[in-house]
């Protein structure tokens, strides 16, 4: 496992298109894990942050050594200032996204994370000057609305903190990808640094109880087992994945591939608790996903367009 996916520079643009397309599908799916394990560790949501991020730093951090070591290539551990702006965006999402898995259900966080794609085009439109395609705004407005649907039954039951963590969640995931898209870096020990900053900001400022943690009356081993899973595999593998997906991609198509987390997630939750989302979420998120399944799908009718996008830069 590398952290950076290189691929070589004779190859076809319909092939680099492909190979993106692999590993962002592999990358979606990993992360459609990540908020049912959480679910699974069963802790406050500070210890969760302290916990998944100091394990996601150490891991990713690990397998930048490793390949170094095996390539012999010397590269810096954060990006320039592509890295460092991806430090504080991964730092603030987070934060956020495990805050959110706590305040609210799970499927409003997936559902109001599916958000991703159209707020990385509207980011790309402002911030890259990149093309959006009018049926790309169509989708924007009608998301907005099975997002709105979404906000008011959670302002209705007083999960409404949660999904405002989801949605900030969301905005820093998106500037990311547009972060990467305009830098052309690998990024993954940036998000492996913002995974540590919010690590030691939840036990420099917030209530974890250090000496609890492997305590059977505090935090339970089976639930440092989840995080493990979580933080040492799943979610590090994830997020090299999907970091290099723009190297590929345009950053709006990588996006589309957490359309896998909003699918998939809610189902491992229901399988494994039974917490099936209200009427009014389920049809909030349908409105999102069946959007932005029509959308990918016209996206990839039009192949040659994408070709010629991620051409650029």
């Amino acid at each position: 496992m590398s952290a950076e996916l290189d691929h070589p520079p004779n190859v076809r643009p319909n092939h680099r298109i492909a190979f993106g397309l692999l590993i962002t599908t592999l990358g979606g799916i990993l992360y459609s894990f990540d908020l049912p394990l959480l679910k699974l560790a069963a802790s406050d949501k500070w210890t969760m942050i302290f916990v998944r991020g100091l394990m996601l730093f150490l891991s990713i951090t690990a397998v930048w050594y490793l390949t170094a070591k095996l390539t012999g290539r010397r590269e810096a551990y954060i990006a320039g200032g592509t890295g460092l702006a991806v430090v504080a965006t991964s730092t603030l999402a987070n934060i956020s996204y495990v805050a959110a898995a706590v305040e609210t259900h799970t499927a409003n966080v997936v559902f109001i994370i599916a958000f991703v794609p159209i707020l990385t085009a509207l980011f790309s439109r402002v911030f890259l000057k990149e093309k959006i395609h009018g049926y790309t705004w169509l989708a924007a407005m009608i998301s907005v609305v099975g997002v709105a649907i979404i906000v008011v039954d959670s302002w209705q039951s007083e999960k409404y903190l949660g999904d405002i963590l989801a949605f900030i969640s969301a905005c820093c995931t998106a500037a990311s990808f547009t972060i990467v898209r305009y830098g052309g870096k690998n990024v993954a020990t940036s998000l492996a640094m913002g995974s540590l900053l919010a690590s030691l900001i939840a036990v420099a400022f917030f209530p974890v109880n250090l000496a609890g943690l492997l305590s059977p009356a505090g935090f339970s081993q089976t639930g440092l087992l989840w995080l493990c899973i979580n933080g040492l595999i799943a979610i590090p593998l994830a997020s090299i994945l999907v970091s290099n997906g723009p190297r590929y991609l345009p950053a709006v198509d990588v996006s589309m591939f957490f359309m896998l987390e909003t699918v998939l997630a809610p189902v491992w939750i229901w399988l494994l608790f039974g917490d099936a989302p209200s009427p009014a979420v389920t049809w909030g998120g349908l409105i999102i996903i069946v959007t932005l399944l029509i959308h990918s799908f016209w996206r990839w009718r039009n192949s040659s367009h994408i070709a010629d996008i991620s051409t650029r830069g």
